[in-house]
């Protein structure tokens, strides 16, 4: 049976799973009530759960059709009934590729179908799968759901806080208020939809992945599992996020290797040496075994970006203000010419002349933040010289702003709608404001307190 949307079985069986999932919240909270940083729990919980609700109300009552939301809710609950149905067909479903006779083979009348053309697209069914687990559990209720994929949100948010928050070169209330509570990644990243599942996956990937790379946590059988399950999810819902975590993730290594021999003079020149050579060696057989337009046409990150780019672009069916960048060319040159655009837009825009809604009105708002925070950076962060050395030699601060570049140019590139960035730029909104404000000063206040502490 699938509840009416907002029904009263609805409304009941989500009432109840608010009451259960506030009792777990409100006990790991009690556990942890000598940690001074978990006052923060429960506030950020219920901030995401609140746009969470937001979330779902706009797509089920005030948008017509209800958008991507309501065909993968649709999907999932058409998945549950084939669970009960048949538990084989189901798992083959899951693990399987959708197509025209798979539909056919493990579907029928009393399953019901999944929208056809959610099915048609593996990412869009893969997001159905993922959420069909959570369908089981909540007898298809849509707030249920959306409560489940909130708490899901909250714990990848929470799990970066801890990590980030042990860095000390910004104010921690910059943490807190960076990581838990950014109101339009809060909005699109708990719903029931795409985005929260590539979000979570990232936030988890890096709270997992980063300290073990550079050193500060072993890597362990579990962990290990855990960080291939978000691969997996980033694989089949927007692959070349793992392009843009890839690369900055090694040159943070090189930055972690290099403070590690800098002590030792004849190590430290050695290596630069190697990598040096490396890069050179590398530039070199690049140049001459390739060609570098066609690479990048023939590149399967880059087509993908490019074919989203366009769809957003031309599909009629992508409402809300559209930009353009005067793209004409999807070749080498015409990457190279967009990407100073791209990565402006992704960061700043919306500005508050370009927002046509109160929703863009709140991302044009953070934007000029954002805004605020570059000005300061480059013009009142006293000796910039000085400041780009402590940049550098932070890791983590290498890893944010590189990521933030890539995705950056790949989000601004490929958009084409406001309401489509301001989704798309969620994984790296809260880490540039980080990174904005991140200070040497403040890392040696940090440090001299916690030694007077001891």
């Amino acid at each position: 049976m699938k509840p009416e949307l907002f029904g009263p079985l609805d409304i009941i069986v989500g009432a109840g799973w608010l009451i259960i999932l506030l009792g777990i919240i409100w006990w790991v909270r009690r556990i942890n009530s000598q940690e001074l940083h978990y006052r923060w729990f429960i506030p950020a919980f219920g901030f995401r759960v609140l746009f969470a609700l937001l979330f779902a109300i706009a797509y089920a009552i005030i948008l017509p059709g209800g958008g991507d939301t309501l065909a993968y809710h649709d999907g999932a609950y058409h998945l549950t009934q084939l669970f009960w149905d048949s538990p084989l067909a189901y798992f083959s479903e899951m693990i399987g590729t959708p197509s025209h006779e798979t539909i056919t083979y493990h579907f029928n009348n009393e399953t019901g179908y999944p929208p056809s053309w959610i099915y048609k697209e593996p990412e869009s069914f893969f997001v159905c799968k993922l959420i069909s687990v959570f369908s089981i559990f909540t007898f298809n209720s849509y707030i249920a759901l959306t409560l489940l994929c909130a708490t899901f949100s909250f714990l990848a948010a929470w799990k970066l806080y801890l990590f980030v928050r042990s860095y000390n070169f910004c104010p921690q209330w910059v943490v807190v208020v960076a990581i838990l509570f950014v109101p339009t990644v809060a909005f699109w990243t708990t719903g029931v939809g795409k985005d929260v599942f590539v979000v979570s996956a990232f936030y988890w990937l890096l709270a997992d992945l980063f300290p073990i790379v550079t050193g500060r946590k072993r890597l362990t059988f579990l962990s290990l599992l855990w960080i291939c399950f978000m691969l997996f999810i980033l694989y089949h819902l927007r692959s070349f996020m793992i392009v843009a975590v890839a690369l900055p993730l090694f040159i943070a290594l090189m930055v972690r290797l290099t403070k590690r021999i800098s002590s030792n003079e004849k190590q430290f020149l050695a290596f630069r040496i190697l990598i040096t050579g490396f890069v050179i060696f590398s530039l070199l057989a690049f140049l001459q075994f390739s060609n570098f337009t066609q690479m990048v046409e023939s590149n399967p990150y880059l087509q993908e970006v490019a074919v989203i780019q366009k769809d957003f672009a031309q599909n009629k069916n992508y409402t809300g203000t559209r930009y353009d960048l005067g793209i004409t060319e999807y070749n080498a040159w015409g990457l190279l010419k967009a990407a100073p655009l791209s990565v402006f837009t992704s960061f700043y825009r919306p500005l508050p002349w370009e927002a046509d809604s109160a929703f863009l009105l709140i991302s044009a708002m953070e934007n000029m933040v954002l805004l605020i925070l570059t000005v300061r950076f480059f013009f009142f962060s006293g000796n910039f010289s000085q400041h780009f050395k402590f940049i550098r030699s932070q890791e983590f601060l290498v890893f944010v702003i590189l990521f933030s570049l890539i995705l950056g140019f790949l989000v601004g590139f490929t958009s084409g709608l406001f309401n489509v960035l301001v989704r798309f730029k969620a994984p790296f909104v809260g880490l540039l404001l980080i990174f904005l404000a991140a200070s040497e000063k403040h890392l040696k206040t940090a440090k001299h307190h916690r030694k007077s502490m001891e």
